[in-house]
């Protein structure tokens, strides 16, 4: 019963973290299982529930950086696509989404663990073993990779929105000859 309490309160998140490694969410299932596998199998002593969860983490990372080593990754193509996208209620959130999954496995999971986790830097770096000034270093590459990516997007929207005006100017005058 404390498994199935474990697992139901950080499935959610183990789950996030493996699809922004990922990108894939067949791939993202597999390496959650093999985290709760280990969670089954390992009979860690936790000595409190955020103790648990960076537990988990950690050995999703880990499970994370196995799967991109082994020999099949390296060698088999995915067929697999993403099918089942979240719904948001703003198109703001799909573009900001859409950014976050384009980013680098490093960058996203520090971003995930940082701002949707709620974890200092530090924590951060305990978890992925890194050092403190790495993960900073990540959240600032991610941060700029977003921004670059975002003003883009919204480049695109403008230009496109100036050649319908420009369009519609021209439209008009050939209309009323």
């Amino acid at each position: 019963e404390d498994y199935a309490r474990i697992v139901q309160t950080h499935m959610d998140t183990i789950y996030r973290i493996a699809v922004s490694y990922t990108k894939v969410p067949s791939d993202a299932d597999d390496i959650v299982q093999q985290t709760f596998v280990k969670l089954l199998t390992k009979k860690t002593a936790f000595t409190d529930r955020e103790h648990e969860k960076r537990w988990l983490i950690r050995v999703c990372i880990n499970e994370c950086n196995s799967f991109f080593s082994s020999f099949w990754r390296r060698n088999v193509d995915s067929m697999d696509t993403l099918t089942t996208e979240p719904q948001f209620t703003t198109p703001e959130n799909i573009e900001l989404y859409d950014a976050i999954r384009q980013l680098p496995g490093k960058c996203s999971i520090v971003v995930y663990l940082f701002y949707y986790e709620g974890y200092s830097t530090k924590e951060i770096a305990e978890m992925i073993r890194v050092r403190e000034a790495t993960v900073r270093t990540r959240l600032v590459r991610a941060r700029k990779l977003l921004k670059e990516q975002l003003l883009q997007s919204v480049m695109h929207v403008v230009i496109r929105m100036m050649l319908n005006s420009m369009q519609k100017m021209l439209v008009v005058p050939i209309m009323s000859i």
